[in-house]
């Protein structure tokens, strides 16, 4: 009897790389395939492959800026927000945090958390 293992980091490459060239539509763009990976990973066992995943795309040339690097990472965590009332809040929370594992400091957008800061220590 055979048992099922986890995928490796080499297998999750191959599926990405597989999921972009048979993307059905490119009505969204031709980069918005990763929209769907980073969903599926998240509702699966593996919402840790989202840190390989999110690999995968910096290593791409659309994404050599810190600029590009900072909008991906707002769209991913833009699905990953929207997934929240699929999966629950763990998986993605879980997905961002090994993403954030390998985000570069440059890449690290704080501009969201400034503002909440700057709002609450408004005076009313």
């Amino acid at each position: 009897m055979s048992t099922l293992s986890d995928p490796t980091a080499e297998e999750a490459v191959t599926l990405f790389e597989n999921l972009e060239g048979k993307f059905p539509t490119k009505k969204l763009g031709t980069e918005r395939w990763y929209l769907l990976a980073i969903a599926a990973l998240t509702g699966s066992s593996q919402p840790s492959h989202a840190r390989t995943l999110y690999t995968y795309l910096i290593n791409k040339p659309e994404y050599t800026t810190s600029t590009s690097r900072q909008a991906l990472m707002r769209r991913l965590r833009e699905a990953l927000v929207k997934s929240v009332s699929i999966v629950g809040v763990c998986k993605p929370l879980e997905a961002v945090f090994c993403i954030s594992e390998v985000e570069r400091e440059e890449d690290k957008d704080y501009s969201f958390s400034r503002l909440v800061v700057l709002i609450l220590c408004l005076p009313f």
